[in-house]
């Protein structure tokens, strides 16, 4: 989940507040110390520890958001090798200065004369054994838990970008329903409308009630079933006009439930029966049709009569479906076509929710 900004800088904020509360505890109790120590109050020792965590908190943040961008570009390695030794003793320098020129006169401590900047600076064996140590020491765990949740923030982004491409294209099969069935369709209305035919005016509603579909009623990821179905009869319906007696279409649709499906799933099966079927077919055409709905599967069968040896090429159709199957359901689908006796036969199973 992506954090806002004022949420990232609470939890920042509880991250070191939680480290500093550690470096207390540990200070307060650990007894190994000289005895000067005992002579603080748990103000003073609390005082010491927030000047010992500016530095590590300076630290933390140079090298996750300056050093660390070099350190992963193979050809910036050594830049970032060099800001980071650089870095690091100068953030040392400065905190060695608080403590002598800030932290001390606030103590109320004598620990002898104060150092010059010359001497603080040149002092390599005291930085690093004091503050350049304890210094790296301490960023450690922020720069282990920066690159956790930056790992997890890359993954997360790489899963949308592939979401964003799967859901693209999905977007782009559910828009190939063949345009040549709204070109006929719209021919048979015209026939109609010259004949004066009482049809004219419910099939323009049908036509109505399937451009809404397409259009406004399947952009969600899933849709009701029994809204699917009645798209489906309302396909049908306005294929069979430019037919006539010649179609007869035999549907059963029986379910044990509710239940929801991906948008414009089934179409295509029947989209190819009018396309290799009924279009290429001179005498009778039978459609048979059997949806099941049960146990959260789903079951099409199909099954239309076309003439031996014409192309059956099923084009954009079948292959359409089973492409978007693949995306959908990878190894949760079945999709079988059999020709047999100048019959051809479509059989899908997918999953319900």
């Amino acid at each position: 989940m992506k954090l806002k900004k004022g949420n990232r800088f609470l939890l920042h904020l509880l991250f070191w507040l939680i480290i500093y509360i550690v470096y207390l505890t540990q200070y307060l109790f650990d007894e190994r110390s000289d005895t000067l120590r005992h002579q603080f109050s748990t103000f003073d020792r609390g005082l010491t520890v927030f000047f010992h965590l500016l530095a590590v908190i300076a630290a933390s943040y140079f090298s996750t958001i300056r050093v660390l961008p070099f350190l992963l570009d193979k050809k910036r390695v050594i830049r970032g090798i060099i800001e980071l030794c650089a870095g690091i003793y100068i953030i040392a320098i400065c905190s060695r200065l608080s403590i002598i020129y800030i932290l001390e006169p606030i103590l109320g401590e004598s620990f002898g004369d104060q150092e010059s900047m010359l001497q603080i600076v040149s002092q390599l064996s005291i930085l690093v054994k004091y503050y350049i140590i304890s210094i790296i020491s301490g960023a450690l765990p922020f720069i282990i838990f920066y690159l956790l949740i930056d790992r997890q923030r890359i993954l997360r982004k790489h899963a949308e970008i592939e979401k964003e491409k799967i859901r693209a294209k999905l977007d782009v099969l559910k828009a190939q329903i063949n345009p040549h069935f709204l070109f006929n369709t719209l021919n048979n209305i015209y026939s109609l409308a010259i004949q004066q035919s009482v049809e004219t005016a419910p099939t323009i509603d049908r036509l109505s009630q399937l451009l809404d579909y397409l259009l406004y009623r399947c952009n969600e990821n899933h849709v009701s079933l029994d809204n699917e179905i009645q798209f489906l009869r309302n396909y049908l319906d306005l294929g069979k006009l430019r037919f006539g007696d010649r179609l007869s279409i035999h549907f059963l649709y029986t379910k044990d439930q509710s239940y929801s499906i991906p948008p414009l799933l089934l179409v295509p099966i029947i989209e190819n029966m009018f396309k290799h079927g009924a279009e290429q077919t001179t005498g009778p055409i039978v459609f048979s049709i059997t949806l099941k709905a049960e146990n959260n599967q789903l079951t099409l069968d199909t099954s239309n009569n076309f003439i031996s040896g014409e192309n059956k090429d099923t084009g954009i159709g079948l292959l359409n479906l089973k492409q978007r199957l693949d995306i959908l359901f990878p190894d949760r689908y079945l999709l079988s076509v059999l020709e047999k006796y100048e019959i051809f036969e479509v059989k899908m199973q997918v999953p319900l929710i």
